[in-house]
């Protein structure tokens, strides 16, 4: 039977962007849903990674509105500020050359199980940026209506954390983190990938960093770091492993490991998906009932246990407090002398 029109547009139901993009918050973090098929399949274009981060800031403003209104518009000093605070340029004169050529980038996308395939292809968005609209301050965008479709109602997702992503610094660092957070909720969080398919998503120039010594040194380690000294803002932690094949390095495997506060959120989330009720904030512990911890704790705690892994110390010390009951009134200062004392009867050997 020939599909319809109605049939290949039939999608599941809507998700939801969390949290404010105005206001950068470790507390609350602001999270959107973007579907892996945009993030891992053709992209075709111009654009750089802080284009990428733009795109998915605008995304996230316009969320709303996505399938009501046609067009969007934001000031363009209120949005170059928050990249500004997270470390980016004091003039916001990039963010006009940027809607350029994220004009210019096409994606194609596959989305939907094999018996009803949704499949399209658009550009990631259109903008008014001629010198009238500049002299005004205010940036009128449109994300066209058939990717905003794919957006509201994926199939797989991942959901970025959008002002950890701002923040990110370095050619390839936003690709990779994003790359790493499409596989963070599978069952087993883990991505195998050829040196040559990971060269290839993450755009590295053809015949730039060609041995695995160099891709290591110059994209790996330094967007790894990143999200290793922040799991609290990234939400996960990660470690890499080459994989040989004979002598040389063929592949590499991630292995990532959720934070027990992400683990905590996305269940309230869920249980409020299911209860069709909005979720609390997980930043108030007087009414979500989790402790949160600020990432100066994680700091903290390194120092006061030398050499321990102090996310899974942090699991223990949340398991205690399940066990005994208790509810510290100060989360960091109890999470860190749980932390010393567990130092203190095991030192590791240095």
């Amino acid at each position: 039977m020939p599909k319809t029109a109605e049939s290949l547009l039939r999608l599941p139901l809507p998700v939801e962007a969390t949290g404010d993009p105005w206001t950068p918050d470790e507390k609350t973090p602001a999270t959107i849903p973007i579907p892996n098929a945009v993030l891992i399949t053709k992209i075709e274009g111009p654009y750089t990674e802080r284009d990428r981060k733009l795109w998915t800031f605008l995304v996230h403003a316009a969320w709303d509105e996505l399938l009501t209104k046609q067009f969007h518009e934001v000031p363009v000093a209120k949005v170059n500020k928050v990249f500004h605070d997270l470390g980016g340029e004091k003039t916001a004169t990039w963010i006009w050359e940027s809607a350029k050529r994220l004009a210019r980038t096409i994606v194609e996308w596959e989305e939907g199980p094999d018996t009803e395939r949704l499949e399209g292809v658009s550009n990631l968005m259109n903008a008014i940026t001629h010198k009238s609209a500049r002299a005004s301050g205010r940036l009128t965008y449109e994300i066209p209506a058939l990717l905003s479709q794919v957006i509201k109602q994926p199939f797989r997702f991942s959901r970025i954390r959008l002002h950890f992503m701002i923040g990110l610094s370095g050619k390839y660092a936003v690709t990779l983190y994003e790359l790493l957070e499409s596989v963070v909720n599978m069952k087993n969080p883990v991505l195998e990938v050829e040196l040559s398919k990971l060269r290839q998503w993450l755009k590295v120039p053809e015949g730039k960093l060609s041995r695995y010594v160099d891709i290591k040194r110059r994209v790996l380690e330094p967007a790894l770091k990143q999200i290793n000294d922040n799991p609290q803002g990234a939400g996960f932690s990660v470690k890499m492993e080459p994989l040989k094949q004979g002598r040389a390095v063929d592949r590499v495997r991630f292995v990532l490991t959720k934070t027990p506060l992400r683990i905590a959120e996305e269940k309230e989330l869920h249980q409020a998906k299911r209860d069709n009720f909005p979720p609390p904030s997980p930043a108030k512990n007087e009414t979500s009932g989790f402790l949160y911890l600020p990432p100066t704790a994680y700091e903290k705690a390194r120092a006061a246990a030398p050499g321990y892994d102090v996310h899974y110390l942090e699991g223990e010390w949340r398991e205690w407090m399940e066990k005994t009951g208790k509810k510290p009134e100060k989360p960091e200062a109890a999470f860190i002398n749980f932390c010393r004392k567990k130092a203190e009867k095991a030192p590791l050997e240095r």
